[in-house]
């Protein structure tokens, strides 16, 4: 019964989520800004390097609040963990070609504890981050550092590339 109970709690989750991220991508706005990028880090408790994807979508017109869902894949010697998460960040008024931002949102961490794929663990956790980047060119890199409060709690790092 409990495995029952814990299919239909994600499945609300998940789906909340995919509705959300629906509701942002599709709603018209001309003037929105969006970008898709590229990371590498590193998950330090999981000893992990890990790879990610995500978009970037403006949700006002002052582009200073984002919607930033993302998919990250940590590899470790000792654990692998997948993480899909739809972040918020708020970028700070900076009189700068740089931007800074903060932010936090909700994640699901899927944690395989041995390697082996068999006893995978699926938790759920919220994401704190805050970062640098360049606002402006064609390809903007930018580093983030991320913790991640759940179960299996992580401390990340990561260094990407937006366009």
């Amino acid at each position: 019964m409990e495995i029952r109970d814990t299919r239909k709690r994600w499945l609300r989750i998940v789906g909340f989520g995919l509705l959300l991220t629906a509701a942002v991508i599709l709603r018209p706005n001309g003037s929105r800004a969006s970008d898709v990028g590229f990371r590498v880090g590193y998950m330090f408790n999981a000893e992990a390097l890990s790879v990610g994807m995500e978009y970037l979508n403006s949700l006002d017109n002052s582009n200073k609040w984002y919607f930033n869902p993302n998919v990250e894949l940590g590899m470790g010697d000792e654990r692998n963990v997948a993480s899909f998460n739809g972040d918020f960040h708020y970028d700070f008024d900076t009189q700068s070609d740089a931007a800074l931002w903060v932010g936090a949102g909700p994640a699901m961490l899927i944690t395989d504890p041995d390697g082996s794929g068999q006893d995978n663990d699926i938790d759920p956790a919220l994401n704190l981050l805050m970062g640098v980047g360049a606002k402006t060119g064609t390809y903007r890199p930018y580093a983030q550092v991320k913790g991640v409060l759940s179960d299996n709690s992580d401390l990340a790092l990561a260094v990407g590339i937006r366009f």
